[in-house]
């Protein structure tokens, strides 16, 4: 068994990278994740709660899938709990498929940073348990060191998804302008003529 750990500090406010972290797939920074399905969504005293099915592909050595049967398609339930009032968000996940012999439980959790509201912590852990005689040591090192850049990728993802908020943001406060500028201009117009 092998256990990773990290800590992110992202330069936003909490609202903005939960939102963010709840859209981050699809993005162009990991392509693995190929599709998400919600299978349950609540909202107890406003807190929500959620269910969903993550879909990823892999590529997977042959020797690998010749000793396990594993295609490289990952399926993995994850649990996420957000409370707006007190800013926390966690997420857990397990792999669904191959766990005869690999077993990857993760947690990550979003909080506002202690002394900087404008920063958001993300603490995350993994704990990978590989049950394969004589190639257990190498494939947790090996699955470790590809969660890490996982992982890498998942805070890259974030960020592009608050790129895109601006984005949007934006585009919709210029058509906004210009409608309104356009606005009074035909009033004005319409004033003059009045006139």
């Amino acid at each position: 068994m092998k256990i990773w750990t990290s800590e992110h500090v992202f330069e936003h406010p909490w609202s903005t990278v939960v939102n963010a972290a709840w859209r981050k797939y699809p993005n162009p920074m990991n392509g693995a994740v190929t599709n998400m399905d919600v299978i349950s969504q609540q909202v107890d005293e406003g807190v929500v709660k959620s269910e969903r099915i993550i879909q990823s592909q892999f590529s997977i050595p042959s020797w690998a899938t010749k000793l396990t049967g594993f295609s490289g398609t990952q399926y993995s339930h994850e649990y996420s709990v957000i409370d707006p009032s007190k800013q926390t968000m966690s997420l857990t996940t397990r792999n669904m498929n191959g766990v005869s012999f690999l077993k990857v439980d993760e947690r990550l959790t979003y909080v506002p940073h202690t002394t900087d509201p404008n920063k958001t912590i993300l603490k995350q852990e993994a704990i990978i348990s590989v049950k394969l005689p004589a190639f257990a040591d190498y494939c947790e090192k090996t699955f470790l060191s590809v969660y890490s850049s996982n992982a890498t990728k998942g805070r890259s993802g974030i960020e592009w998804v608050i790129g895109q908020f601006r984005k949007e943001y934006d585009e919709l406060t210029n058509k906004v302008s210009s409608e309104v500028h356009e606005m009074g201009e035909k009033m004005m117009g319409a004033f003059h003529k009045v006139k």
